[in-house]
């Protein structure tokens, strides 16, 4: 941990959305070490997950008013005249690559910053908030990290080697993605920091079902790779599928598991909140992550709930793609080649048949790997440190 409490400004595009939970996860964590946080969103989360924020200071660039920004700009200018004109000379170049806010918008987060005295700023997403958190940091001096996850490499990247390269510090979900910022970005040094999660809040309180209930809990998009585990379903005997999430693809899934006349099988469940997702996980028999790469280049890192899963002594079975064998392993879990739903199926029948004793013995494997290598409070601790390091 950090020997000192740090002043952190977390900069997001939004917040608090319920498909980042682990944004204020990791925020709520950093202040129980000790440190101030502030939150610094660009808008509020279209599905918000108002409970995870609660306690957290947070402010919305979007509600900032035309007199605010006109004022805000102004004393900003007076008081770092040459950083503002740097900041305007730097636009021809970013605007190659991606739209941003002009400096009225961007001054009154950058004065909320200055008056919180923050000593670093952590950008979740290579996107948008990460250009921010690196103007905002030649503003006033004060050094930045980005944290990048997902589509923000592979599908929609931009600027992203200046965002890296200027920053203090990055790191990545997992070596896959710190790899392919070094071969595809020609970003070097990012350092691999698991999204962790909570071992007591993910922890069963009854025993094993021993039955065949799989859950899914995902975004419906492609790169989720939900429809192949819908074909897969249609060939191997389930109690129920159950998918958590919504997403754009979810009409055409429900048309799909209408064909297959799966009704009585699959049910989708809707968004539900971490803490419903947890009794999901408790009452199923194993976790299906069957991600893939989408048609435009995106795909999942490593995704949380395969970590809370496993930490609920739940079996794995999830496609061999990015950072999933990275903690898939057959001590608890199957890997399956991406995009297969015959492969998918015998992999879910296989760990399903098993004796119950197996079974619970390998989820008891899944949960210790979580304890030593994806713990929250030590991937946070770990953040800190390279914070104060940074200085």
């Amino acid at each position: 941990m950090a020997e000192q409490p740090l002043r952190i400004g977390v900069l997001v595009d939004q917040f608090p959305e319920l498909s980042e939970t682990f944004i204020a996860g990791e925020a709520r964590e950093l202040v129980g070490l000790g440190h101030r946080v502030r939150v610094e969103s660009n808008v509020h989360a279209a599905e918000p997950n108002e409970a995870a924020a609660r306690g957290l200071d947070a402010a919305y660039r979007v509600d900032d008013g035309r007199v605010r920004r006109v004022r805000d700009l102004a004393w900003l200018v007076a008081r770092h005249p040459l950083r503002s004109l740097r900041d305007l000379a730097s636009r021809r170049r970013w605007r190659r690559e991606e739209r941003f806010p002009p400096l009225r918008e961007l001054a009154p987060v950058a004065r909320r910053l200055h008056a919180f005295a923050a000593d670093h700023l952590h950008a979740h997403f290579a996107a948008g908030a990460a250009l921010d958190a690196l103007r905002v940091s030649a503003l006033l001096g004060v050094p930045y990290s980005v944290m990048s996850h997902g589509y923000d490499i592979f599908s929609l990247p931009r600027n992203v080697r200046e965002k890296h390269e200027r920053a203090a510090f990055a790191v990545t979900a997992c070596d896959y993605a710190a790899d392919y910022l070094r071969e595809r970005h020609g970003v070097n040094g990012v350092q691999r920091l698991v999204v962790g999660v909570d071992p007591g809040a993910f922890r069963r309180r009854s025993g094993h079902n021993g039955g065949r209930t799989v859950i899914a809990v995902a975004r419906l998009v492609e790169k989720k790779g939900i429809d192949v585990l819908i074909e897969a379903a249609a060939l191997v005997p389930l109690d129920q599928v159950w998918i958590v999430g919504r997403g754009p693809l979810e009409e055409s899934l429900h048309a799909r598991v209408r064909e297959l006349g799966l009704e009585s099988t699959v049910e989708f469940l809707g968004s539900r909140s971490p803490e419903e997702v947890r009794d999901l996980l408790e009452r199923a028999d194993l976790l299906a992550a069957p991600c893939v790469v989408a048609a435009d280049g995106d795909r999942d890192t490593m995704p949380v709930v395969v970590k809370e899963a496993l930490a609920m002594e739940l079996p794995v079975v999830a496609s061999d793609e990015v950072g999933l064998p990275e903690v898939v392993r057959p001590e608890w879990g199957r890997l399956v080649p991406a995009g297969e739903p015959r492969a998918l199926a015998s992999a879910i029948d296989e760990l399903l048949s098993l004796p119950a004793a197996r079974r619970q013995e390998m989820g008891r494997a899944g949960r210790a790997f979580v304890e030593e290598h994806c713990s929250l409070r030590r991937e946070t601790e770990r953040l800190a440190e390279l914070m104060a390091a940074a200085g």
